[in-house]
């Protein structure tokens, strides 16, 4: 189901004065979460045809897709994060960019291969049927396309499970990391690019034309 965000301009200017300040409690224990973007959307390079994204969260990555021009749509099961990240990008005046679907990734209502792009960074350690998010993520791909994977490495989960600590919250970790993601996929046959940033690791897979 689309998601239409309520937005105003005193919600949109709370919302991203908190988004700035969260933004620079991670960047002083280590983890810079713009720079990361930064660097997976390099490597990702340029995007053409139909994106979709896994899990908007925090909003991030939708923000930064956002930022570099580029028109898609950001699912999540979590209607306040859509809220919440919609006034983000209210407040920087890029909210056309971006259709959100209520969703849950390892359930997509979409379409076989409906994306030439898919992202989904910093889902997977909250997911705990991954199998089922990553046949979804094979179904809804489409053939000789790209998904840009990512999530944090032991740094960086160290660095957001000690800032949820000292908030008094724990960060869940079903223990999801890159072996199993990178598995799954070779054994379907992708080509898969693997990279380290500081405090994340990086797939970038494209899916083959015939499998």
């Amino acid at each position: 189901m689309q998601f239409i965000p309520d937005v105003s301009k005193e919600k949109a200017e709370t919302i991203y004065k908190n988004f700035k300040e969260r933004i620079l409690v991670y960047k002083r224990k280590g983890l810079d979460l713009i720079k990361s973007r930064e660097f997976m959307l390099n490597k990702a390079g340029p995007l053409r045809g139909d994106i979709l994204e896994i899990g908007t969260g925090s909003g991030y990555a939708t923000v930064a897709l956002a930022r570099a021009g580029y028109r898609f749509i950001s699912v999540d099961k979590d209607k306040e994060a859509l809220k919440k990240t919609a006034l983000k990008l209210a407040y920087e005046n890029i909210l056309g960019n971006v259709k959100f679907y209520l969703m849950d990734g390892s359930s997509l209502t979409f379409s076989d291969e409906s994306f030439n792009n898919i992202f989904v960074i910093n889902l997977f350690h909250h997911v705990n049927d991954i199998d089922k998010m990553l046949s979804e993520i094979d179904r809804v791909l489409c053939r000789n396309c790209k998904a840009v994977l990512a999530d944090f490495n032991q740094k960086g989960m160290e660095i957001v499970s000690l800032v949820h600590k000292q908030e008094g919250r724990i960060h869940e970790d079903s223990g999801i990391g890159r072996d199993l993601v990178y598995s799954y996929f070779k054994h379907l046959g992708y080509g898969i690019e693997s990279y380290d940033e500081e405090c994340h690791w990086l797939l970038i897979m494209n899916k083959s034309k015939s499998e």
